[in-house]
């Protein structure tokens, strides 16, 4: 129990340290492509650019942990651990193939996927504005 609250008062460690772990996952499931319809353009997004966005992403949230923490000031744990737990999670999910989006069950999850994202972004932003505007 000692290890995880030490860990999540470094997050920006889990963010970089997932990132590799991400790309490495990324590469045993290149052929996999993301099929996306919007109104009348059909996009068809191969699974290595996902994660290279993905972990880029996860790179620049750890940076954003470790400006935080130079400032000294203490991040709000429930807020990191839910930030942290969401997006990883959900790239994870919508990296394996678990999910195919070319069913409509399928794109039901994706879509379901990104509005869990979009929450954990949301906890990620409420928690720097929090922390940078505390004494």
């Amino acid at each position: 129990m000692e290890e995880t609250r030490t860990a999540f008062r470094k997050p920006y460690l889990i963010s970089w340290l997932t990132s590799p772990a991400f790309v490495f996952t990324g590469l045993l499931f290149s052929q996999r492509t993301f099929d996306l319809q919007l109104y009348d353009t059909y996009f068809v997004i191969s699974n290595p650019y996902f994660v290279l966005v993905g972990s880029a992403f996860l790179l620049a949230i750890g940076f954003g942990y470790w400006l935080v923490s130079l400032t000294g000031k203490t991040l709000n744990r429930t807020l990191t651990v839910t930030h942290l737990l969401l997006t990883i999670g959900v790239l994870i999910l919508v990296e394996l193939p678990l999910l195919d989006s070319n069913t409509l069950a399928g794109t039901k999850w994706l879509a379901l996927s990104v509005v869990v994202f979009l929450v954990g972004q949301c906890a990620y932003g409420i928690n720097m504005v929090v922390t940078l505007m505390r004494r």
